[in-house]
């Protein structure tokens, strides 16, 4: 393990006095973990540098325990020491993003499908090849589609985004799927809310999608945007945290908050923040607990938020461009 400050060119944060911590809040006092194109940063205690040199692609927590794809070709796992090891690798294909599930891990794929480690072996569980709009999947740079992002309900439901191919939806822990947003949407990433089991909300290129329903029926929001283009979306307590701008290849990108249950009500996160980011906040890059959020940049900065999104500070600068990020 490196320490953070010796790496040239990464600037520790600014000294400032600890935020006191609230037993109802784990988000005060969680771990900052950064998943960039040279290593993996830790942001807790003190800022270190691990698996340098790996391209650090995706990144999840579980209980006492994190993983993370490097180079899109293979899983470590960090032990309860925080040492790192390698549990598998792919020869085809590539490995997108990764989700903890009933004592194994889901892993999205290239080309559209699903695998499953547990123990160590990695198997195939689903190809999607039964949903009758598979064959117009799509990438918008012609590659075949992807997996993109998991998510899971409350109720134990499983939701899988396809990058282009909409949300699909499991309620038997993965056996069979049914699809649910229409696909053109361009959906980037799918969340669900805690409390409520029958919510579903996405950041789509038309704004926010919610559903009430298990993805059975969808409206969308975009109002008081300054471009409908989402990447990233999180839930902190009763406030949607979201992404946005004004295409994939934007220089005016803006994080925006807004109650759930208020439509309409986008703000854009100010206090602390530069006017724009001159690309998109990505998917992957925005975790939340409680009422703590934090955000990572591709131009290697991280901010975060104790109040839901309404303020923020810098607590990273200089790092590598920032992929994935997670809370543990």
């Amino acid at each position: 393990m490196t320490n953070f400050a010796q790496r040239s060119g990464i600037h520790p944060p600014q000294q400032t006095p600890k935020d006191s911590l609230n037993g109802e809040d784990a988000g005060l006092h969680a771990q900052f973990i950064a998943g960039t194109k040279n290593g993996l940063v830790t942001l807790s205690p003190e800022p270190q540098v691990e698996l340098l040199g790996y391209d650090i692609t995706a990144l999840a927590s579980g209980s006492n325990t994190v993983w993370a794809i490097t180079d899109r070709n293979a899983i470590w796992q960090r032990d309860l020491e925080h040492q790192w090891h390698q549990v598998t690798t792919v020869s085809e294909g590539e490995l997108h993003c990764l989700f903890p599930f009933a004592e194994s891990l889901l892993v999205g794929t290239s080309s559209a499908c699903l695998l499953r480690v547990q123990e160590g072996d990695l198997k195939r569980i689903n190809c999607f090849e039964s949903i009758e709009e598979r064959e117009e999947w799509y990438t918008p740079w012609g590659d075949p589609p992807d997996v993109r992002s998991l998510a899971i309900s409350p109720s134990g439901i499983l939701y899988v985004n396809v990058h282009v191919g909409g949300i699909l939806r499991s309620d038997d822990g993965g056996a069979t799927w049914q699809p649910t947003i229409d696909f053109h949407a361009d959906v980037h990433e799918v969340c669900t809310v805690p409390g409520r089991p029958d919510w579903v909300l996405a950041a789509t290129a038309q704004g926010l999608a919610i559903s009430k329903e298990k993805g059975e029926t969808w409206c969308f929001d975009s109002e008081n945007l300054h471009g409908a283009y989402a990447r990233a979306v999180a839930v902190c307590g009763e406030i949607v945290l979201m992404s946005a701008s004004t295409g994939p290849h934007t220089d005016r990108a803006a994080l925006y908050h807004r109650p759930l249950d208020q439509p309409g009500g986008f703000k854009k996160c100010q206090q602390g923040l530069p006017e724009w980011f001159p690309s998109n906040i990505n998917t992957g890059t925005l975790a939340t607990a409680g009422s703590c959020a934090v955000f990572g940049t591709r131009e290697g900065k991280i901010f975060r938020s104790t109040d839901a999104g309404q303020s923020w500070k810098s607590i990273a600068t200089g790092l590598a461009p920032i992929q994935c990020l997670v809370m543990a």
